[in-house]
């Protein structure tokens, strides 16, 4: 089989300042020769437009980064048949009839299933009058209406049944990384999308479930289809084995330390609890000598039991006053 050595997608004023993509040192194995896609960026982005490339030829397929004569499939999203034609125009091409014109919906099953699928008629961009005929039966319309799902957490019912729970793992363990980083914008990005994802009645699946949904930004599209993909995220893992991330987990669970002692703690040298504890230099606050001294109390759970108890006590307690009144437990049942 060939092999490709995989273009870079990187900008004029990158190349300008000699930057270079480390995706230049990459090969990938062509299996399908037959198949040259093209990926539009019109409507989807630079960032999701690299990645999808980047797991394409990963897949096996030959992936072009400029349009040419060896292109053989054109890929838009949210694009129409008309649109892509004028973007043809644009592109100086007198002939588009020798590509196939197809929605993003091809390329996620051709990823989705390893190998190129068959460009079937609900995958081509198509004029109104090449549209199928009326007795095609209808696409079924799914009874979840995206566009009805608020923007804030506050007007969302979230059940304590997660169905996206691989996904929303990976964008708590972004948000925290973010967050250790001070950077309060994609540290929010993150938790408001794993917010809405944990608001879904369903599983989500492939990329059209989230289309539609707000909070859902090119960082976290990326981390989705990634794990669509992949079944898990390279990025979470990374940042899993980062040395800084796991000093600052091990430092913010001790009470009374946050991220600015933790960053002055790892500027010393010190990595874990036990070399905090051993430098006898460092001058602890009341809070935080309390959170050494307590800290296996502390961060263990509070049993259901013990849950259940102080529940029977402040509900003794109350209904010695309001009779009629109603007590339940919430939270996370942590001390």
């Amino acid at each position: 089989m060939d092999r490709i050595r995989a273009p870079a997608v990187f900008s004029q004023r990158k190349r300008q300042k000699g930057m270079h993509s480390p995706n230049l040192s990459c090969s990938y194995e062509i299996k399908f020769n037959k198949f040259v896609i093209f990926i539009m960026q019109r409507k989807m982005g630079k960032t999701r437009r690299t990645f999808l490339m980047e797991l394409a030829r990963r897949k096996g397929f030959r992936v072009e980064s400029e349009l040419s004569d060896s292109v053989t499939h054109i890929v838009a999203e949210n694009s129409s048949y008309l649109e892509v034609l004028d973007w043809l125009r644009g592109q100086a091409v007198g002939d588009s009839s020798r590509f196939e014109l197809l929605d993003i919906s091809w390329f996620t099953a051709c990823m989705e299933a390893g190998r190129p699928v068959d460009s079937e008629m609900k995958y081509r961009l198509m004029e109104q009058d090449q549209a199928p005929p009326l007795n095609t039966p209808e696409p079924e319309v799914p009874s979840f209406i995206a566009s009805k799902v608020s923007q804030y957490s506050c007007q969302r019912k979230t059940t304590l049944n997660n169905y996206n729970k691989k996904f929303t793992d990976a964008f708590e363990i972004m948000a925290e990384n973010y967050e250790f980083k001070e950077n309060e914008i994609f540290c929010l990005e993150f938790l408001r999308a794993a917010s809405v994802l944990k608001f879904l009645p369903f599983p989500v699946t492939r990329m059209k479930d989230i289309q539609g949904l707000p909070c859902m930004g090119d960082r976290a599209r990326d981390v989705i289809e990634e794990i669509i993909e992949e079944g898990e995220s390279s990025r979470a893992k990374e940042v899993l084995n980062d040395e800084r991330y796991k000093s600052f987990k091990q430092f913010t669970s001790v009470f009374g330390v946050g991220v600015k002692t933790s960053e002055k703690w790892y500027r010393m040298g010190l990595r874990t609890l036990e070399e905090v504890k051993a430098d006898k230099t460092l001058k602890l606050s009341k809070m935080q000598k309390a959170g050494f001294l307590y800290y296996e109390d502390l961060v263990s759970c509070v049993s259901k039991a013990e849950a259940d108890a102080v529940s029977l006590i402040v509900k003794n307690t109350v209904c010695t006053f309001l009779p009629d009144a109603l007590v339940t437990i919430t939270g996370g049942f942590r001390r």
